[in-house]
This record gives structure tokens, C-alpha cells and sequence, in this order.
């Protein structure tokens, strides 16, 4: 039997982002949410509405996609969409940066952008995608984001890959244990999420979190 003595409830966060979801479905999700008692969850602008009505009074943490999953925003929207996501009761914010600004060795312009979207005052998860990243650009990327004072990191997009745990063991030895990771991507099983937390991660992202607890149920 795998050890499940974390607080899953606070340590598995819903992704809700797909834009072919039916009315139904999405409801359906809410009420899983409340169900679980899921803590965290990640979501598109879109939806930002739509949670408040549907989950009313029920108490989350609602985090803005902002930028995912191609990092295509221009700079000059940053903080036209990231102050609409706080309006709309957006807790904090998941963002994809342009990377090839330090392909380019434009660190600065990287920098600069991260400390736009600190702006809003709101919490900052900084989404990297290991797998599509030179080991340079991991690095500079990672190293500016603490220099900024950034404490939560999202390993994987869901779009490449799914997340080893030698992946794991190498993005902890750049960020430290005293950082947040949350590693997106293929987690379907209650087993993969407690490999992850007992090899350091902090907390994982899944659509399938409906499944996961499930497991959890029977166990």
C-alpha cells in the first residue's frame, strides 16, 4: 500500500483549462472540487466567472493561467490581464515567460518581465518546461526567477513528456528544497503523485484528480 499520509486535498490541485468543456462538465468538476474539499486550482481567464458563481462560497485558491501554454502574450498586455484575473478573484498567477529572450541573452528583458506580473501583488508560479529547454536556459531562466524572488515553480506544461524523477531530483538541486515545485503533466495514478511527494515535489497538477481520489477512496 503507498503512502498516503500527506493532505491531498491541499497537494493535488484541479486543472480545469480545456475550452471544449460542456456547461455540464464543468459543473460536474465544481461539484468534484467541493467533494474532495481540493484546495488549489488552476484555470484559463475564462473561467475565472464561472468558478465564482459555481462554487459560491467555497474556499480556494484560484490560480490565472496567464501566457500558457505558447508564452505568446506581449509584454504591454501583462498587466491589463493579470490585474483582470485579480478583479476576478484570481488568487494567483501561472505564467509561461518568452524563453527566447535568453536564448538571445536578453536576460534583462526576461527579468523584466517576471517583475512585471509581480506587480500585481498576487503569488507567482513561473511554468517551465524542461524537456523543451537547453540546460543553459533552464538555468538562467531558474537562477533570475529566485534572484526576483520567485518561490513557486511549475515543472511540465502538459504538452511534452511526462515528468521523471530524475527530472525532479535535478530541479531541486537548482532551486532548493525551500521552494515550491509543482509538477504538471500525465499524472493519472495516486501512485505517480506519491512518488513525486516522497522525492521532494510539493504538489502536483492534474485533470484527472476525480480518478486520483477515487483511488484514494479505496484505499
Amino acid at each position: 500500500m503507498p503512502n498516503i499520509e500527506y493532505e491531498l486535498n491541499n497537494k493535488i490541485h484541479a486543472i480545469i483549462i480545456n475550452p471544449y468543456l460542456t456547461w455540464e462538465d464543468f459543473c460536474m468538476n465544481c461539484d468534484l472540487i467541493k467533494k474532495y474539499n481540493i484546495k488549489n486550482i488552476s484555470t484559463s481567464l475564462n473561467y475565472l466567472d464561472d468558478f465564482k458563481n459555481r462554487l459560491g462560497k467555497y474556499n480556494a485558491n484560484i490560480n490565472a493561467l496567464i501566457s500558457y501554454p505558447l508564452a505568446d502574450l506581449p509584454v504591454s498586455f501583462i498587466e491589463e490581464l493579470v490585474c483582470f484575473a485579480k478583479d476576478k478573484g484570481a488568487k494567483g498567477i501561472e505564467y509561461v515567460p518568452n524563453f527566447i529572450n535568453l536564448s538571445k541573452k536578453n536576460l534583462e528583458t526576461f527579468a523584466a518581465e517576471i517583475e512585471q506580473v509581480k506587480l500585481s501583488g498576487l503569488p507567482i508560479s513561473i511554468i517551465i518546461n524542461k524537456s523543451k529547454l537547453q540546460a543553459e536556459v533552464l538555468y538562467n531562466a531558474i537562477e533570475i526567477c529566485l534572484e526576483l524572488g520567485i518561490k513557486n515553480f511549475q515543472l511540465g506544461d502538459g504538452l511534452g513528456p511526462t515528468i521523471t524523477l530524475n527530472d525532479v531530483d535535478e530541479i531541486l538541486k537548482i532551486t532548493g528544497s525551500q521552494n515550491q515545485i509543482k509538477v504538471v503533466g500525465g499524472i493519472k495514478k495516486l501512485t505517480q503523485v506519491i512518488d513525486l511527494f516522497d522525492n521532494g515535489i510539493s504538489c502536483v497538477g492534474t485533470s484527472n484528480f476525480s480518478e486520483i481520489f477515487q483511488e484514494v477512496k479505496v484505499i
